[in-house]
C-alpha cells in the first residue's frame, strides 16, 4: 500500500500533467492543493483512534461516491471563500484525489488472502474491490497502520515513487 508519501508524489504528477494539458500556470494553490486532495480518501486511518476498527480503511472513502462528496464540497468551499483558483487548478486538484485511487487500486494487501486488495469504487451499491491483476506496487506492509510501518511505507515510496513523479512533473513542465 502507498503511503502518505507516495500519494502526495503522484497526486502532484497527477496535478502537473492536468496543469499543463490545461495550459494553468505553477502556483501555491495548485501544489498545495493536489498536494492536500491526493491524501484525503486516506483519511479513514483515523477511525481506529475513534473507537472503530481499522477494517473501515479503504472502504467508503474510497468510493466514487465519497469523491464526489469531496469534490462537491470542495468547490463549495472555493465559491464561498470568493477565490477563483480557476478551472485549471480545480481539475488539478480533482485529478489528484483520483490519482489516489488509482495507486491504491495498483497496489496489494497480502494480509487478505488474495492478490490485491483494492478499493470498493461503488461502495455503497457494491462492495466489489476494483484492483489489478498484476500490481506494480506490491507491499507486505499488514493493516496495523501504525507509525513504524507508515514511516517504512514512506522510505519506500520515496525511492520506487517520488523518483518517478518527479520525473513526470519535470516532462510536464519542461515540454514545449
Amino acid at each position: 500500500m502507498a503511503s502518505p508519501v507516495g500519494h502526495v508524489a503522484f497526486g502532484i504528477a497527477a496535478a502537473a500533467v492536468v496543469a499543463r494539458a490545461t495550459g494553468t500556470p505553477d502556483s501555491a494553490a495548485l501544489w498545495l492543493g493536489a498536494a492536500v486532495a491526493s491524501g484525503i480518501p486516506d483519511l479513514d486511518v483515523v477511525f481506529p483512534l475513534l473507537g472503530l476498527s481499522k477494517r473501515y480503511h479503504r472502504n467508503a472513502t474510497h468510493s466514487l461516491l465519497f469523491a464526489a462528496v469531496v469534490i462537491t464540497t470542495g468547490l463549495a468551499v472555493v465559491g464561498a471563500l470568493d477565490v477563483e483558483p480557476g478551472l485549471g487548478v480545480e481539475i488539478a486538484w480533482i485529478a489528484a484525489l483520483l490519482s489516489h485511487y488509482l495507486l491504491d487500486v495498483a497496489t496489494t494487501g497480502p494480509t487478505l488472502g488474495r492478490l490485491g486488495w483494492g478499493i470498493p469504487l461503488f461502495w455503497p451499491v457494491s462492495g466489489r474491490r476494483f484492483y489489478v491483476s498484476r500490481p506494480f506496487l506490491v507491499s507486505d506492509r499488514t493493516e496495523s497502520h501504525n507509525l513504524a510501518d507508515t514511516l517504512r511505507e514512506a522510505r519506500e515510496d520515496t525511492v520506487r515513487i517520488v523518483p518517478v513523479a518527479a520525473v513526470v512533473v519535470l516532462v510536464a513542465r519542461l515540454l514545449p
